[in-house]
Formats: structure tokens, C-alpha cells, sequence
């Protein structure tokens, strides 16, 4: 017998309140034109309730990220079955692509890279390579070099960096282009006959 979710507490579910009110208006709004105190009366809750689970409107972009992040590390399994290191590359683009269209979508994507971009300095969670999505692509590139699958000119986190890169790149043209085309389909193709070829050994 199927175990049941286990329910939020009280805490929880007001954090939840907070983020999902918060992610709701920055889709509406932009994230510069809304202030905390728009999040909480969204949210039906006093303002101070805001900083007992954020301190800034940019942590919840950062907890966002974190979210992406739980999910890469749901599909591990999934991913490390495929046989070849190609094939894992290939399959875990597949499913973080399918993620970002159906889950994430355009919007909401719009409103994290817009933060990332704005923000100051160049340590943000996006390129964060301690990330499990950059360690998680470094490993299948590492596994690939190992196996004398892929070029071995560059040592894997290199290659893991240019390939995230590249991802991103895509991401944000989707953004650019409001989804106008499809990202899983443009996605695949793009990685199959662009970034794998790249690394791919000849």
C-alpha cells in the first residue's frame, strides 16, 4: 500500500503561501515593481510573516533554483540507466527541457533570469557549479572521458561549464522568443546535432 504525502505543517504551508504569492506577482509585474508588502497582502498575511522565512525578495529566486535543483536529483536514476554517456547527456537534456516547458514555464523562467542578470556580481546561483546540475553533467562528461567516449583535450568540468553554458544560452532564447517554438523538440535537435558532436570523440 502506497504511503500518503505527508502534510505540510502550519510553518510550511505559510512559506508556500509566501513563495507562490511572490512567484505569482513577479510573473504579473516584474520583479522590481512588486515589494514585500504586495507578496504578503497577496498572500493574506502581515508583512512581517515575509522575513521569518525570507530576508529578501531574491531569496526566493534563489529557493526556486533550489527546486530545479530537487528535481535533476529525482530524475538520477533515470538518467544513469541509459548506457552510454552520450545517451545520459541526451536523456537528462530531455527531461530537464520537458521540466522547464510544462513546470517552470516561459514566464516564470523570464522572471529568474531577469534576477540573475540584474543582480550584482558574478557569484549567482545560476552558473553555481556546486549546483547538482553542474556536478551531475561533470560526472556523465567524467564517466564519457573514462570510457574514451568523449575528447579528452579538456578535463570534464571544463567541458561540463561549456555544456551548462550552452543550455542556458538556450533557455534564454526561448525567453527571448516567448515560446514561440518548442523547447524540448528545438532542444533535443540542438543538442544532438551542436553540443554532443562538440565533445563527442571522433
Amino acid at each position: 500500500m502506497a504511503e500518503e504525502p505527508q502534510k505540510l505543517s502550519k510553518a510550511q504551508r505559510t512559506k508556500q503561501r509566501i513563495f507562490e504569492s511572490a512567484l505569482f506577482l513577479f510573473r504579473q509585474k516584474g520583479f522590481d515593481r512588486v515589494s514585500i508588502q504586495q507578496i504578503t497582502d497577496h498572500a493574506g498575511l502581515a508583512k512581517g510573516s515575509f522575513y521569518t522565512y525570507f530576508s529578501t525578495k531574491s531569496e526566493i529566486i534563489v529557493e526556486e533554483f533550489w527546486k530545479i535543483d530537487a528535481y535533476y536529483r529525482s530524475i538520477e536514476g533515470e538518467v544513469l540507466k541509459m548506457e552510454s554517456a552520450a545517451q545520459k547527456l541526451l536523456k537528462f537534456t530531455e527531461l530537464q527541457l520537458t521540466y522547464v516547458r510544462d513546470v517552470i514555464g516561459c514566464d516564470t523562467l523570464k522572471v529568474l533570469y531577469a534576477n540573475q542578470v540584474l543582480q550584482e556580481g558574478s557569484e549567482k546561483v545560476i552558473t553555481d557549479q556546486t549546483r547538482f546540475w553542474h556536478r551531475f553533467i561533470c560526472s556523465i562528461i567524467e564517466e564519457g572521458q573514462e570510457k574514451e567516449e568523449f575528447r579528452q583535450d579538456k578535463p570534464a568540468k571544463q567541458y561540463a561549464i561549456y555544456f551548462n553554458r550552452a543550455i542556458r544560452g538556450l533557455f534564454l532564447d526561448w525567453n527571448i522568443a516567448s515560446a514561440s517554438f518548442d523547447l524540448v523538440s528545438e532542444g533535443l535537435a540542438y543538442c544532438e546535432t551542436a553540443l554532443l558532436p562538440s565533445i563527442v570523440k571522433a
